[in-house]
């Protein structure tokens, strides 16, 4: 199977479509972009043999040959066509098990595994809750696969809480503020409120982050941490946003406002 780099055509494409029409801004090329690429994806190809870029990919059934192209496109570091990505999302139940397996391979890149990833999201298919919580549990960061699992885990319900609170002490310290964000969205584990209250009261970086999480959470207890919260001496102005939105949206009233003389965003607010 041949394998084509479809950003290079569509580049080509861009480049001849602006010079039809000049005179364009930048902005009015980023407002027509979508007009442009329907365009080339509807119109038949010199370098398809006349096929359509949009259609090309339709002409593979069977979950093993997308797949292969899926990870020779990942192996040469080329950009994956759009219409692949489509696809093999369109096939759905058929291609999830081969897409599981991916995320699974320790071996196979996080580039690789994170588009798997990202691909059963968009089928609105579980991956297995135990590989979602590893991951989580593993993240170091943001760039990580553990925010895609958690995004998995929050399709599903309140069942998987307390496996993930099992994990909790032995999660890295970004796995555990992904864990809690998404205990947040099921409000049924003691244990995910109190470590949500604590991270409020001692974790000085992350202050706003644990009050969003309080909101999310819905328990109308968190009123008064937060009100404390609020009145702290290092608190930033940012955060202090943050904290005083939660008291809000828990239904509790924060107050009169603080003023934050010499805190950078603060002033920059204030002066604007």
């Amino acid at each position: 199977m041949k394998i084509y780099d479809f950003d290079a055509k569509f580049f080509d494409y861009a480049r001849t479509w602006m010079a039809l029409h000049p005179g364009l801004k930048e902005d009015e090329v980023e407002q027509r972009y979508n007009e442009m690429m329907l365009s080339w994806l509807n119109a038949p190809a010199q370098w398809l043999n006349g096929e359509k870029p949009g259609e090309y990919f339709n002409r593979y059934t069977e979950p093993r040959d997308l797949i292969k192209l899926l990870e020779e496109y990942m192996k040469r570091d080329i950009g994956l066509p759009e219409p692949l990505y489509s696809r093999i999302v369109a096939l759905g139940d058929v291609c999830a098990p081969y897409l599981v397996r991916i995320v699974q391979g320790e071996h196979n890149s996080d580039k690789l595994r994170g588009t798997a990833l990202a691909m059963l999201g968009d089928m609105d298919n579980a991956l297995p809750r135990e590989l979602c919580i590893d991951l989580i549990c593993q993240s170091e960061d943001e760039e990580d696969l553990g925010d895609l699992a958690a995004e998995s885990l929050k399709k599903g319900d309140s069942s998987v809480v307390d496996p993930l609170m099992d994990r909790y002490d032995d999660a890295t310290e970004y796995g555990k503020m992904t864990i809690l964000d998404v205990c947040s969205r099921f409000p049924v584990n003691e244990h995910a409120y109190a470590e949500m209250v604590r991270g409020l009261m001692t974790e000085h970086d992350n202050r706003g982050y644990y009050a969003g999480l309080l909101a999310d959470y819905g328990d109308a207890r968190a009123i008064e941490p937060l009100m404390k919260a609020q009145q702290l001496v290092d608190l930033n102005y940012l955060d202090y946003i943050e904290v005083r939105n939660a008291i809000e949206v828990l239904g509790g009233d924060p107050g009169e406002e603080r003023v934050f003389n010499g805190d950078p965003a603060y002033e920059a607010l204030r002066n604007m």
